[in-house]
């Protein structure tokens, strides 16, 4: 299956989705669907204390979506996914950010995108097909991209 109709299933399911969304914590919504074969999580986060965001995932094909933005207190992200397919992103805002994504598949994507004072981030990356980047916009910037073929 292509990636681009992969992303018009998954933009089909997440929409249908939306309905069934939920908080999270204080500051913080949290969209999920999960079938034996698919999980979509969705999280957006903001304010100045959100709290720690962790997504796990173990369906044949995974996606998971978490955008954390703005505040003075630390956004901290952690994604790990086992499956066929594996999608994770993260987009964080803030003084200082942190984010992990361990994904453990045939076809990994990863991306991480933080703008900040203090950036970090780590993937690791278990599969055939790994893809990775990260884009940090800051004064300390830190990352780690780590991928084994299987």
């Amino acid at each position: 299956m292509k990636w681009s109709a992969q992303a018009s299933i998954f933009a089909a399911l997440l929409a249908s989705a939306i309905g069934g969304s939920s908080a999270a914590s204080a500051g913080s919504i949290k969209t999920s669907l999960s079938t034996s074969a698919i999980d979509i999580e969705t999280v957006l986060a903001s304010g100045n204390d959100p709290g720690a965001v962790q997504v796990k995932e173990s369906s044949q094909f995974n996606f998971a979506r978490v955008i954390e933005l703005g505040g003075t207190s630390p956004f901290d992200a952690t994604i790990i996914q086992t499956g066929t397919q594996n999608y994770a992103s993260v987009y964080q805002t803030g003084s200082t950010t942190s984010a992990a994504i361990g994904q453990f598949g045939a076809s990994n994507t990863a991306e991480a995108t933080q703008l900040g004072n203090a950036t970090g981030a780590l993937l690791v990356q278990v599969g055939e097909m790994n893809k990775g980047t990260v884009s940090q916009f800051g004064r300390f910037n830190w990352a780690g991209i780590f991928q084994f073929g299987r």
